[in-house]
């Protein structure tokens, strides 16, 4: 039998983009999965398109009283996700039908490898392809490598509840938090070289601002640095993000 995954997607006034993202998920060819939706105290019409698919099978609803945020939302379906793998899926994007299918295949192939990642497409707000992304496909991965997004990643489950899930201390950059933590911990992460999810680019993206990505990423390296003290590679990893943030403030 096919291992069981679960899919969480966490929402805050994305009603426009939601009800095609929970499809992309209904509609996988894999059909061991669960999907965990978590509202965020929307303020649109999230919670009635989310409670029109209450009859759909394995599908399981959370709304907040009140905003928690992206990673404390993460956070409430970590604890609540059961399976093999988990994957998160935000509300505005959505998977290709054979998304799950062929990222846990490659996951499977290694107990070693504790996070597949795909490459994606990027569409504008009305769902139209404007390019294609594309990582370095690569037989082994290290700190300074361009980490994985933080969605559309299927990681190990296990794994991830022994961490404690995301480090509530950062309010973004959780796929660069997993990416260092895997890799310290001497686990791999693997590739996918195919585009499985499409990244809707738009003025709410988390991701947009450089200059807060950046200073994230290095209190995020910090927070790691506390405990590898003599790990050359974050240390350079530190440096090298330190000077970015330096020519991004200059320019």
């Amino acid at each position: 039998m096919n291992d069981l995954i679960t899919v969480y997607i966490t929402n805050y006034n994305y009603g426009n983009f939601l009800k095609k993202s929970i499809n992309s998920v209904i509609n996988q060819n894999y059909k061991n999965f669960k999907l965990i939706i978590i509202d965020d105290a929307s303020t649109d019409n999230s919670v009635e398109i989310i409670k029109s698919f209450k009859f759909v099978k394995g599908v399981k609803f959370i709304f907040n009283k009140k905003r928690l945020g992206h990673v404390k939302s993460s956070n409430k379906a970590i604890k609540l996700a059961k399976g093999k793998y988990i994957l998160r899926l935000d509300a505005d994007d959505y998977l290709k039908n054979d998304a799950l299918a062929k990222l846990v295949k490659i996951i499977k192939k290694n107990s070693r490898v504790k996070m597949v990642f795909p490459n994606f497409k990027w569409i504008n707000s009305n769902g139209k392809v404007l390019t294609k992304f594309t990582y370095k496909n690569k037989p082994k991965y290290f700190l300074n490598d361009q980490p994985a997004h933080g969605a559309c990643s299927l990681i190990d489950l296990k794994f991830l509840k022994q961490l404690g899930g995301y480090c509530e201390k950062f309010d973004r950059q959780d796929g660069f938090y997993i990416w260092l933590a895997i890799l310290l911990k001497k686990y791999e992460i693997n590739n996918s070289k195919e585009n499985l999810f499409f990244y809707r680019k738009h003025q709410k993206n988390l991701s947009k601002n450089k200059l807060k990505i950046l200073q994230t990423r290095l209190k995020i390296i910090n927070h790691f640095l506390n405990k590898n003290r003599l790990n050359k590679e974050i240390l350079l990893l530190k440096k090298n993000t330190k000077k970015k943030l330096s020519n991004l403030k200059i320019k």
